[in-house]
C-alpha cells in the first residue's frame, strides 16, 4: 500500500484536535508497563537488608492511574527471610527532586519515608504502621511490609453495622493513644532520622494565619471580639510548643488511613507526620476528620467514648494528660485550630459557591465545625472571645446558606 493510500485509511489527527475527554479515556486503557530500573533497584535493597540475594515476582500495580503515588504487590519466596509480599510505594510526581526540599511533592515523600522508618525502630510491641524495608531517594520509593487487612475504618462507618463502626471507633482511638504513648520523649531520635535522610529540609511551624482569618471575617462586616487576637495567639502557642502533648502525630489520620487487620489496626500513609501536639490527632473524631474527603458527624456519646479511651492510654506517659483542666484547656485550643485551618482554606471559596468533597460539601463541613468548636468551648468554658465571634460567623452563614442541609451522621450511625 503506498503512503499516500495508507494516509487516507489512516488519517492523521494532530493530539490537539482531539477532546481532552477522549485522550483521558484512551490512556487509561493502555497497558501499564512496571518500570524494571525500579524492581531492580528494590531487589538491591532488600538484599542489602537480609544479607543474600532476593528476586521479586508477580509485581502487579494496586493503585489506579493519575493518583499521587504508584503502588506495587511484589512477592517473594518463602526461603527469602522477608514477608510473602512487600508494597513499593513510588511517589509520582513531575516535580519530585529530592535536592528540592521547596517541592510539596519531595516534603511529603521524605516525611512518609521517615514517619514509616522511625515508627518501624521504635523499641515498642505494638506494630503501629506497616514495617519498613528500605527505600531510593533519587528514584522516590519506599518499600514497605504488605499488610494484610479486612477492612478500612472507613468501610465501617459507611457500613450499616453500628456495633461494628463503635467498636472500630474504639480501637481507632486505642491506636492513636499508643502511637503517641511510644513516642513521647522519642522527639530527638526522630530530628536525627530526619537529618540522615532530609538533611536540607527545615522543621515547618503550624500557624494559625490570623490576618488572612481577620480579613475574611472583616469582609463579611464581623468585628473580632476584643480578646480574639489572645485566644488565636494561644492557639498558636499551643500548635508549636505543646509540652508534655509532645508526640509524633499522624497530622491526616482520616478513616482510609486505618487499616483493620482483625488484630488490631495499623496506620498508613505519613506524608504529613511529625512531631507536634498529641491532640491534632485526638481530636479528629470530634472535629469530623478535618482533613479527610469522609467526613461525617459521630454521636457525641461515640465521640466522648474515643476521647477517654484515649487519655486513658496516653496518660500512662503523659501527666497532662491526667489533669482535666489541662487536658480539657488544650482539646479545646486544637479544635480552635482545626476551625481556623477550615475557615480559612474554605470560607473564601464556599462564599461564592458550595462544592462536593467526597461524601459532604464544603458548606456543610464549616457550619459543623463551627457548631462543634462553639459547643466545645462553651462547656469547657475556653477561648471566650473566639467563640463568641464563631458564633456571629455560625449565625451569619447559617442565613446566607439557608438551603444547605446538615451534616449527617456516618451511615453506621443512621
Amino acid at each position: 500500500m503506498s503512503k499516500l493510500n495508507m494516509a487516507r485509511k489512516f488519517p492523521r489527527f494532530p493530539l490537539k484536535a482531539l477532546p481532552l475527554q477522549f485522550i483521558s479515556f484512551a490512556c487509561a486503557y493502555l497497558p501499564r508497563r512496571v518500570d524494571p530500573l525500579i524492581v531492580k533497584a528494590a531487589e538491591q535493597i532488600l538484599s542489602t537488608a537480609v544479607g543474600h540475594p532476593i528476586q521479586l515476582t508477580q509485581v502487579e500495580f494496586i493503585s489506579k492511574r493519575g493518583r499521587r503515588n504508584l503502588l506495587l504487590r511484589c512477592h517473594c519466596s518463602s526461603e527469602a527471610g522477608l514477608p510473602p509480599s512487600l508494597i513499593i510505594k513510588k511517589v509520582e510526581a513531575n516535580a519530585y527532586n529530592p535536592n528540592d526540599p521547596t517541592s510539596w511533592d519531595t516534603l511529603r515523600f521524605f516525611r512518609d519515608w521517615i514517619g514509616a522508618q522511625f515508627l518501624s525502630t521504635i523499641s515498642d510491641q505494638y506494630p503501629h504502621s506497616p514495617r519498613f524495608y528500605g527505600g531510593d531517594l533519587r528514584l522516590g520509593f519506599i518499600i514497605l511490609e504488605d499488610v494484610p487487612h479486612q477492612a478500612r475504618l472507613v468501610e465501617s462507618l459507611l457500613g450499616d453495622d453500628r456495633n461494628q463502626a463503635e467498636q472500630a471507633l474504639l480501637q481507632y482511638a486505642a491506636c492513636l493513644g499508643q502511637l503517641h504513648t511510644a513516642t513521647i520523649g522519642k522527639a530527638a531520635e526522630f530530628e536525627e532520622l530526619f537529618q540522615t535522610i532530609a538533611p536540607q529540609v527545615k522543621p515547618a511551624k503550624e500557624t494559625v494565619n490570623i490576618y488572612q482569618h481577620q480579613s475574611i471575617l472583616e469582609k463579611l462586616g464581623i468585628q473580632p471580639e476584643t480578646h480574639w487576637l489572645h485566644d488565636l495567639n494561644a492557639i498558636e502557642e499551643a500548635i508549636n510548643h505543646p509540652g508534655d502533648f509532645l508526640a509524633y502525630i499522624h497530622a491526616d489520620a482520616c478513616p482510609d488511613n486505618v487499616l483493620d487487620t482483625g488484630e488490631g489496626l495499623r496506620l498508613i500513609d505519613f506524608e504529613t507526620g511529625r512531631f507536634g501536639h498529641a491532640l491534632m490527632d485526638a481530636a479528629y473524631g470530634r472535629m469530623m476528620f478535618p482533613s479527610c474527603w469522609c467526613a461525617n458527624r459521630l454521636p457525641h456519646p461515640i465521640v466522648q467514648q474515643m476521647e477517654d479511651t484515649y487519655r486513658t492510654i496516653l496518660s500512662q506517659r503523659c501527666l497532662a494528660a491526667q489533669d482535666d483542666r489541662i487536658f480539657e484547656s488544650a482539646l479545646v485550643k486544637i479544635c480552635g485550630f482545626w476551625l481556623l485551618n477550615t475557615l480559612v482554606r474554605h470560607l473564601e471559596s464556599a462564599l461564592k459557591k458550595d462544592s462536593n468533597w467526597g461524601i459532604s460539601t464544603t458548606r456543610q463541613r464549616i457550619l459543623a465545625r463551627l457548631e462543634v468548636f462553639i459547643t466545645t468551648a462553651q462547656a469547657f468554658h475556653q477561648l471566650p472571645a473566639l467563640c463568641s465571634t464563631a458564633s456571629r460567623l455560625l449565625d451569619l452563614l447559617q442565613q446566607r446558606w439557608r438551603g444547605t442541609p446538615s451534616l449527617p451522621d456516618y451511615p453506621a450511625f443512621r
